[in-house]
């Protein structure tokens, strides 16, 4: 990375050293190992759940509580959500150009894990787990693992268990997630642990750690740690469940990850138009001393699904937000049949020059699970004058193995 005279940060990297920089594995179809060229390196994490494998193949619940029980499909029986083809092009291609999934099955709410032995991709429910799992190396094809929270404590239930992230603190891995909480009828979120990262967790919690009961509810955790190595999480209230504003807050967690060791603080509201009445899924990572929240806005079973972006002069603020949305249908290019980006996670790959989001999107040009899935996406981002820019924005010369910023 370099800095002109004029302030631009201008880019020459190799293709492969971007692409391996953000995921450095092999590629899988449903029908077996794909043939790549030698200096590609990427993981689709492959759809390996199948009817042979499981009787119940997955399918999640609807994200909201007027849809209380599955989506069938038009012909009365349950969509598959396991969906799966072969990809004819390029590997790198698959994570440079958002408009292919790397995974092709239903993956909502997609959180990413890396550990030494590789990475653990967590999602929301399926119908037969509360929190599917999936895992790949650079050494094996990607590899579905199952349920990394089996049982569930006595105060929720399955089938509502939405957007999942994992922190490894000292050699345990700390789950927050978003589960029902039956007495009050409201989304709150718990935390379980486990000595592997692939589970099983246990909750083995009497009530929620947050569940504001005032403001609809708690959903959509995601954790942070700060410069100074605090850790701590962010999470949306879940206004829209009541007709009340929906706000992101930050709330600083104790030194092990289990429990809050102090009140939250509001970063952002639902206050722009394109934002109807939804702000949620947050994502914090700070570069350069500037915290960058990304949230997901607007209702998650429209093409008017998107995602946001905006800078934070710390963990709790104060934020200012970009007016237009960073990632949406229309910057995907609609075209192409990819609707609805949102569940957004930021992955900080501590390279100098790329991080990695993870996202997911309706595909196949519709939208809503009679018709469609929310694939999972993922590609990299490079920081250009403190700025985010995605892999499309990328200006790729065919004849050359370098990128640069497109003007």
């Amino acid at each position: 990375m370099t800095t002109s005279a004029a302030g631009a940060r201008s880019y020459s990297i190799s293709r492969w050293l971007l692409v391996t920089a953000a995921i450095g594995l092999t590629v899988t179809t449903h029908g077996g190992t794909e043939a790549v060229s030698d200096n590609t390196l990427v993981s689709t994490f492959a759809p390996v759940v199948t009817a042979a494998q499981s009787s119940s193949p997955p399918a999640t619940l609807a994200e909201d509580e007027e849809r209380p029980e599955m989506v069938p499909a038009t012909d009365g029986s349950t969509v598959d959500r396991v969906q799966t083809s072969s990809h004819s092009q390029d590997a790198a291609d698959m994570v440079l150009n958002s408009g292919t999934p790397v995974f092709e099955g239903d993956f909502a709410d997609p959180f990413l894990l890396s550990v030494d032995d590789g990475l653990y991709a967590y999602a929301t429910n399926t119908r037969d787990a509360n929190v599917p799992v999936l895992y790949a190396d650079s050494s094996s094809d990607g590899e579905y693992l199952g349920d990394a929270l089996p049982d569930l404590p006595h105060w929720t239930n399955s089938l509502w268990n939405w957007a999942p992230a994992v922190a490894e603190v000292d050699g345990t891995f700390v789950l927050y997630y978003t589960t029902r909480h039956v007495e009050s009828g409201r989304m709150c979120i718990s935390v379980a642990v486990a000595d592997d990262p692939a589970g099983p967790f246990v909750d083995d919690s009497a009530e929620p750690l947050i569940c504001d009961l005032e403001q609809g509810g708690s959903i959509d955790p995601s954790p942070f740690i700060d410069t100074d190595q605090s850790r701590w999480l962010l999470w949306k209230s879940d206004g829209n469940c009541c007709g009340i504003s929906t706000k992101i807050y930050a709330q600083r967690l104790t030194d092990d990850g289990t429990g809050l060791a102090g009140e939250p603080t509001e970063l952002i509201r639902n206050d722009l138009g394109w934002e109807s009445d939804v702000v949620e899924g947050p994502s914090m990572i700070e570069i350069d001393g500037t915290y960058h929240l990304f949230y997901s806005a607007n209702r998650w079973d429209t093409a008017d699904y998107a995602v946001g972006h905006a800078i934070c002069a710390s963990v709790t603020g104060p934020c200012t937000k970009d007016s237009e949305p960073w990632l949406s249908s229309q910057t995907l290019g609609s075209s192409d049949g990819v609707l609805g980006p949102g569940g957004l996670e930021v992955v900080d790959l501590a390279h100098p020059f790329a991080d990695l989001v993870l996202y997911h999107a309706w595909t196949g040009g519709a939208v809503g699970y009679e018709t469609s899935v929310r694939a999972l996406f993922a590609e990299p981002i490079v920081w250009a004058d403190g700025e985010p820019l995605r892999a499309s924005s990328l200006r790729i010369d065919p004849n050359s193995a370098d990128l640069d910023i497109a003007d």
